[in-house]
């Protein structure tokens, strides 16, 4: 009986402690009178027990309100200047007389400047990269420059607030890119003083960012953006200044832009006289106008030589159009011509057999005007359009089915012209007056090419001859259309 009462008095204890928690908490709301047993024990002497809160409590706790006072604060005698330098760089390199510096604010502004023309240009939002470059020029080292080294990169760094500084040769290849992609993109390309000609490609999946520049005096400059330390210049090609001074520079325009994959941007600078140009290319191989194409031609060879020598990179795929081809001819019984810019004929039979040959400039010049002139070609492309395509869907609209009907066969002719690439189509070539000419230098070379060897010619007619090795078929020939590599990077995307 004794322990069942203890029991009891317990409960009831706990059951009092409970409302009056609660009479507290919702004092809103009326108790329930209940009948209590006096505590033969004080309130003040039971341990204490936890009350779980109410499940409105503990989405959305209150607190009481509670109001501070404050005095108002006194003004500092050194306030923030959100215009203070945070970060400044400099970067130079005495051979090529670049000398460009970078400065950044507090306020996230960086203005970047080149000290050798004046051009200064300011960028907003630029938090991101200002915290990058305090952390790597914090770790950044910058051993003493050889003396007397004109082509090394020369790097200068100050972080105000960190009380840091530095500056040395910088041989890191990744900071080398980084800054000089960085300068490039807010001032555009460096070139020497006394150039006439310049190229400079950003990077992309095949070479770092690279530039080629010819300068009056027939002086070829050529270096890679991570490369810490510049060759000495090269002595041109004079075919190089002859490609310049016969360039149209007033009828250029300035920008040829083609949609293929991989292909970095590119920008090349002419100057002539008082006259000066900046065009902006992209897959020059489809994209290049005529005029254009001796120079550009000059200039990416002297580039090609130099980037064989570099590990890092690495050979891009052909395009099926090539850079110096000024026109190709796929026939629908799958023979094929394709002319270059030296005259150069490359015959391909429905076999896939290959044979070279010479035609002349002026029948070159002559059969490429006449195609433009005739309307059969036109610019923009649009013969690399997908298949036609059809959408079907279903009553209820769940489903979407989505078919490409094949294209038939078809003859399909690039001209490179005035105005970039010219292209056309047909899938019925019997009656085309305007590709009669084409079509009768192409049968013509390949009937040379059948003849014998001991057979004779008639007087003043070039023989076309089979390529003796692999190697020589492939420099006069483009590559296959049917391989995947080709044909992603000739093919732009659809409008």
């Amino acid at each position: 009986m004794l322990g069942n009462q203890r029991f009891y008095v317990n409960i009831s204890l706990l059951l009092l402690v409970s409302l009056a928690v609660f009479g507290c908490t919702r004092q809103e709301e009326i108790a329930p009178t209940l009948a209590v047993t006096p505590l033969p024990t004080p309130v003040s002497n039971l341990p204490p027990t936890f009350t779980p809160p109410s499940p409105s409590d503990r989405l959305f706790p209150t607190f009481p309100a509670v109001t501070v006072t404050q005095r108002p604060l006194a003004a500092t005698s050194t306030p923030i200047d959100f215009g203070d330098t945070a970060v400044e760089v400099r970067y130079t390199i005495p051979a090529l007389g670049l000398d460009r510096r970078l400065q950044g604010s507090i306020s996230s502004q960086i203005i970047v400047v080149d000290e050798s023309t004046g051009q200064a240009i300011k960028r907003s939002n630029q938090g991101g990269v200002l915290l990058q470059l305090q952390q790597v020029l914090r770790e950044l080292l910058l051993p003493v420059a050889p003396g007397g080294c004109e082509g090394c990169v020369f790097v200068s760094y100050a972080l105000p607030y960190s009380e840091r500084q530095g500056e040395g040769w910088l041989r890191d290849p990744v900071i080398l890119a980084s800054i000089e992609n960085y300068m490039a993109i807010s001032l555009g390309p460096h070139f020497p003083p006394g150039t006439v000609a310049g190229l400079r490609r950003s990077a992309s999946p095949f070479a770092p960012a690279h530039t080629i520049a010819l300068t009056a005096d027939g002086l070829l400059y050529i270096w890679l953006a991570t490369e810490s330390e510049v060759g000495p210049p090269i002595a041109a090609d004079p075919a190089l200044l002859a490609a310049l001074n016969t360039l149209p520079l007033a009828s250029s325009g300035d920008e040829y832009v083609a949609a293929c994959l991989g292909s970095p941007l590119e920008t090349l600078f002419v100057q002539q006289g008082e006259q000066s140009r900046t065009i902006n290319l992209a897959c020059p191989e489809y994209a290049l106008p005529a005029p254009l194409l001796p120079l550009y031609a000059g200039l990416d060879a002297a580039l090609a030589e130099k980037l064989a020598g570099y590990e890092e990179v690495l050979p891009r795929p052909p395009t099926d159009f090539p850079l110096t081809a000024v026109l190709d001819y796929q026939r629908v019984d799958g023979a094929r011509l394709t002319l270059h810019l030296d005259g150069t004929a490359v015959a391909q039979n429905s076999s896939g057999d290959i044979f070279t040959s010479t035609i002349t400039t002026t029948q070159l010049i002559t059969l490429t005007n006449d195609l433009i002139a005739s309307g059969a070609v036109r610019t923009g492309l649009n013969t690399f359009q997908g298949d036609p395509t059809s959408i079907i869907t279903n009553t209820d609209g769940l489903t979407l089915t989505v078919t490409a009907t094949p294209k038939p066969p078809r003859t399909h002719l690039l001209v490179r012209g005035p105005g970039g690439v010219y292209d056309g189509e047909w899938f019925n070539t019997a009656n085309v007056a305007q590709l009669a000419a084409l079509n009768s230098l192409l049968d013509e070379l390949l009937n040379l090419a059948a003849l014998p060897e001991e057979a004779e010619t008639p007087p003043g007619t070039e023989t076309g001859t089979p390529a003796p090795t692999d190697a020589a078929a492939q420099t006069a020939t483009p590559e296959a259309t049917d391989t995947p590599e080709a044909t992603a990077v000739a093919t732009p995307p659809s409008p």
